[in-house]
């Protein structure tokens, strides 16, 4: 029977992983092991001065684990299960990973994890952040992982998948794309304790929106689901077969 492996970065009980689970059980059999809370923002952070536990889910079968999404992947793929799964599905995380997010995202990074273990994986994301519906977004997750299992992408390659809100019928389609370069507007907002001692929260301030034609977040803002392959070999082709130039000139 298929195999699959189920992280996100939202926590073990969070509306998006259920939904996606229930939608790849229809595919085989399913294995959880999520972050025990929430873990957005940790990209591909592991914790390495404190111990890692694992406790079984009394839902579905799997683990919750106080630690990072890659945490769970790792410890997953080394300890937690038997064998290696056929597939590894991150998500559905509440809120886009479109653009340069992917780098901050525990979601892809849970992704990205196993893809450097050789196991096909994908990253899927809602773009939407209150009063979410996951069911267009799980039947998206189950249709690009059955297509997956047939038909994987080649090792070192994941697949970054970003679902707009609304319901199934509403999509334009699948579309496959590129990563937006489109930068964020960092807004860090100061802020006074009783003592009056700063401290500072991270905000944002305007719409987060594509650049190029074929980038992954304008195809979302024209209702498309957005496909987008991620290598994890981050190495410059152009620049390395250029030979650094004057980079590499003799000390």
């Amino acid at each position: 029977m298929t195999h699959i492996l189920l992280a996100n970065d939202d926590g073990a009980d969070a509306p998006g992983l259920i939904a996606a689970y229930e939608a790849l059980c229809e595919l085989g059999e399913v294995t959880v092991v999520a972050p025990a809370q929430q873990q957005s923002g940790q990209a591909h952070a592991i914790t390495l001065e404190t111990p890692l536990r694992a406790n079984r889910l009394r839902e579905r079968p799997g683990y919750r684990v106080p630690g990072t999404p890659v945490d769970c992947v790792k410890l997953a793929l080394n300890q937690l299960v038997e064998s290696p799964p056929e597939l590894v599905v991150s998500g559905i995380n509440q809120g886009t990973n479109g653009g340069i997010l992917v780098h901050y995202s525990g979601t892809v990074a849970a992704a990205k994890e196993a893809c450097l273990q050789g196991i096909p994986a994908m990253a899927v994301s809602l773009c939407q952040y209150r009063d979410c519906d996951y069911s267009a977004a799980a039947r998206v997750t189950r249709t690009l992982a059955e297509r997956l299992l047939a038909q994987p992408l080649p090792r070192g390659v994941l697949l970054n998948v970003n679902v707009p809100p609304g319901p199934y019928e509403a999509l334009a389609g699948l579309r496959w794309c590129r990563q937006s370069l489109a930068s964020l507007d960092d807004v860090y907002e100061r802020r006074e304790d009783p003592r009056g001692r700063p401290y500072y929260w991270l905000g944002g301030s305007g719409p987060f929106k594509g650049e190029a034609e074929h980038d992954d977040l304008i195809a979302v803002e024209g209702g498309y689901v957005a496909l987008t392959p991620l290598r994890v070999d981050w190495t410059d082709e152009e620049s390395w077969r250029g030979g650094g130039s004057a980079l590499v000139e003799p000390l």
